[in-house]
């Protein structure tokens, strides 16, 4: 009986050991079909694991497969891969030859390299196919630990949802195993995360006269059989040029190069606009109908682009600096022509590229120079955040004074600013998270008179929109309601007032309140908050402890101080009609 089995067990054997190699041949992986799953870029201080530095690869498919060829990035340096064999959702962890005794114990998966040399503070890894296709990529950095103590070395860095892959710092965060990493296991620190955002696009640049490059917030996949995008002229739609040919942009592929018919001309402003489809990884379809703005951009020349808003001394010493950027002139100006400077005189003491990819601004148009775009957005209102452009290389600027420098490629100044706390609202009890604000576009930048601390009621800063401290047209305080009279009833039909205020200057301070007919104080709307020029509150027929009031004639008062101390007043009448 058992020889009988043993007969049947051989050709049972053999046919399925080539069932495997047949289909491990036949698969072939495709882009985040293996992703890189975790990442030892400092394992001292030792935590628990070997003090060996680790990049450990997950394969997301179903079946084992045999990988040959494979390549992985660190860096500017390639390294050819040993030939993979990936188990079904198998691992596979690449680590330097010298500490394959030490690692051994803890997975059976190790495949070694010469050496490995992981950047502490982050850098880029990329994963090719033996056809030197991009595979993954990931830009890990330092900053990911959001746990500052883990930034100081012996923990890894472990992706939290493999089903969005092409995500970045979001889907990245340190190991929470005891002992530091999960080295060919399930990482310690997975978790289900929701991507329900579409991509949008942020931004363009012309990479020569017939290629756009298009840039979008998060990674898209190009599965299209034609092109999702038309081009619109604005003067000229019989010369407008057609999209011959869409090509992805490596590593992150968060960009598409768009390949003309012929050139752009020069003068003319072009919209390219979404008319097909297009999805990130996670099948987030873009809106239809989308658009973007494009043309061929002129030489910045001096006062072109103005230094608009400074934050310098962002909250709890992190690095959410800024600086805004204000296309002033009636030029197209690509941001890869300019460089933001930090010190001196008549040049800066140091310069960087403002976008060394390039992003084009037009007229009446704001960038925010971001050096750390994710802090910037959870920390202020931003209702345009595509005008935000993470800058990580932004120079260094002091709390309390410096020097702004905006040059164009030769360092010939375009503007310049130095900046003190004495720009600042006087009777601010600190400057933490508050910009300075240019209050006129026309008035000289180094004027002193010129800036003012950004408004309370915006949140002390308004990155990549129009500042809160502007000089109105005109003299006078204005104060108006409308409508004057509501029904807050919730039919979506006059349910609330909007109380707006006008200031002839920055700085003031403001009281506003509600008083019924017999002259008792029924609301309080706004409480010693510091305004900008303009200032608007709403108001929905509800006292301060959120009860309804009874129909009838209500007054508005409004008590203002400006810098030096000047009081006014004024007072409106509105009333509630009904419930």
């Amino acid at each position: 009986m058992l020889n009988k089995l043993f007969f049947i067990s051989i050709p049972l054997l053999y046919f399925l050991i080539c069932c495997k190699l047949v289909f491990c041949q036949t698969v072939t992986p495709h882009r985040y079909d293996i992703v890189i799953s975790e990442i030892m870029a400092d394992p001292s201080p030792q935590v628990g694991l070997p003090a060996a530095e680790y990049v450990e690869l997950h394969s997301r498919l179903p079946a084992a497969c045999h990988l040959a060829g494979w390549k992985l990035k660190i860096g500017n340096t390639v390294k050819q891969l040993p030939v993979l064999d990936f188990d079904s959702a198998g691992y596979a962890i690449i680590i330097a030859t010298k500490y394959l005794a030490d690692f051994v114990e803890y997975s059976p998966n190790i495949y070694t390299l010469s050496s490995i040399s992981l950047t502490d503070g982050g850098q880029t890894l990329v994963l090719y196919d033996a056809d030197d296709q991009v595979i993954h990529s990931v830009s890990y950095r330092q900053k990911w630990h959001t746990e500052t103590i883990k930034q100081e070395g012996g923990w890894s860095l472990e992706m939290l949802d493999e089903s969005l892959p092409c995500w970045g710092e979001e889907n990245w965060n340190s190991s929470t195993s005891p002992l530091g990493g999960t080295p060919g296991l399930p990482n310690a620190a997975s978790t289900m995360l929701y991507d329900r955002e579409p991509p949008v696009m942020e931004r363009v640049t012309l990479l020569d006269s017939i290629t756009v490059r298009v840039f979008f917030s998060e990674p898209v996949n190009l599965s299209f059989s034609s092109s999702p995008f038309v081009l619109h002229a604005s003067h000229s739609p019989a010369y407008t040029p057609s999209i011959l040919e869409i090509l992805e942009v490596p590593y992150s592929f968060s960009a598409l190069d768009l390949l003309l018919s012929s050139s752009l001309t020069k003068g003319q402003t072009y919209t390219l606009e979404l008319t097909g489809q297009l999805a990130d990884c996670a099948g987030n379809e873009m809106q239809r109908g989308s658009s973007i703005r494009l043309g061929v951009p002129d030489k910045p020349e001096r006062g072109d682009l103005i230094i608009n808003e400074v934050l310098s001394h962002p909250y709890d010493g992190t690095d959410a600096d800024f600086i805004e950027i204000f296309n002033k002139s009636s030029k197209i100006i690509d941001l890869k022509d300019i460089k933001i400077g930090s010190g001196g005189d008549t040049m800066p003491q140091k310069a960087v590229w403002a976008s060394s990819s390039g992003m084009q601004l037009f007229p009446n148009g704001y960038c925010a120079l971001c050096k750390n775009k994710k802090l910037t957005l959870q920390q202020y209102i931003c209702p345009e955040p595509q005008n935000l452009l993470f800058c990580d290389s932004l120079p260094a600027y002091n709390n309390d004074e410096g020097v702004v420098f905006l040059t164009d490629k030769s360092l010939q100044t375009i503007d310049r600013l130095h900046y003190t706390d004495d720009m600042h609202y006087p009777k601010l009890q600190t400057t933490e998270g508050v910009s300075l604000e240019r209050l006129s576009p026309t008035l000289p930048t180094q004027n002193p008179d010129n800036w003012h601390s950004a408004a309370e009621t915006v949140g002390f800063s308004t990155p990549g929109y129009a500042n809160s401290q502007q000089l109105p047209e005109g003299d006078g305080t204005e104060f108006s309601i409308s409508p004057a009279v509501i029904s807050p009833d919730n039919d979506g039909f006059e349910d609330f007032a909007e109380f707006s205020l006008r200031f002839p200057e920055p700085g003031n301070r403001l009281t506003l309140r509600v008083f019924d007919a017999t002259g008792h104080a029924v609301c309080l709307l706004a409480n010693n908050v510091l305004c900008g020029t303009e200032a608007s509150f709403r108001w929905d027929g509800l006292d301060d402890n959120r009860n309804r009031l009874p129909s009838g004639m209500y007054v508005v008062i409004a008590q203002y101080w400006d810098v030096q101390g000047k009081a006014g007043r004024k007072r409106k009448v509105v009333s509630i009609a009904g419930w």
